[in-house]
């Protein structure tokens, strides 16, 4: 059972390392990627009911909206640049690959397929695979190594602190992704149902992927 958790999370995460270190090649790699994570992800839930959808959805549509305006406002604060002089190198937050595919890439239906590769990553394949780890596993196994014996929603200080600060350093905007990882911690306390976080986070990303495209903020993609 773990690893319909944990394996669809590693895969993208080592997927779009190695797409980023490939600069001439990361929208083929980033498709691949999102081809292979996919598959495996519907592989490993496959016949099992750790996901169940449902459409009583509003109050994470609402958490959605604010969490991606928090994460949008605090991100265009640069903050993290600033105390990165001040940090060991090793500590330092990364960037993204800021890929922008008009001007990288030359025919129209490359443009458009890469875009709606890209937007289908970040609005339906992140959510799944980061929430099905972040909040399905890891605030769980946090509390017990019997995490499957944690109900889904139980509240521990610990967990809860721990899986924001590992949230935060996986992200380049820290200010950002703390809070935005405190505001999904809390709809899962709330509600104590995974699928509400998918979709908010889902939301979240549909609406940064929109943002980005609009105002060419390709720092944030």
């Amino acid at each position: 059972m773990t690893k319909s958790y944990v394996v669809p999370f590693i895969l993208y995460v080592l997927g779009t390392s190695f797409a980023s270190q490939v600069p001439d090649r990361y929208p083929v790699a980033y498709v691949a990627v999102v081809v292979l994570v996919g598959a495996v992800t519907c592989g490993l839930l496959r016949g099992r009911r750790i996901i169940v959808p449902h459409g009583r959805v509003a109050g994470a549509v609402v958490v959605g909206f604010v969490g991606i305006a928090l994460w949008i406002g605090l991100s265009e604060l640069r903050l993290e640049a600033r105390i990165a002089s001040v940090l060991p190198e090793w500590l330092r937050p990364g960037e993204r690959s800021g890929f922008n595919p008009f001007q990288e890439l030359s025919h129209p239906l490359a443009v458009w397929g890469f875009v709606t590769v890209r937007l289908a990553g970040l609005a339906v394949l992140v959510p799944v695979a980061e929430e099905l780890f972040w909040r399905g596993f890891l605030l769980r196994w946090i509390i017990s190594p019997d995490w499957e014996d944690v109900p889904l929603g139980k509240f521990q200080v610990t967990s809860f602190v721990l899986v924001t600060l590992l949230f935060t350093l996986a992200h380049p905007e820290w200010l950002a992704a703390a809070c935005y990882c405190m505001l999904l911690n809390g709809l899962l306390y709330w509600k104590r149902d995974l699928w509400d976080c998918i979709v908010a986070h889902g939301v979240s990303n549909l609406v940064l992927g929109a943002y980005v495209l609009s105002t060419g903020t390709w720092w944030l993609w």
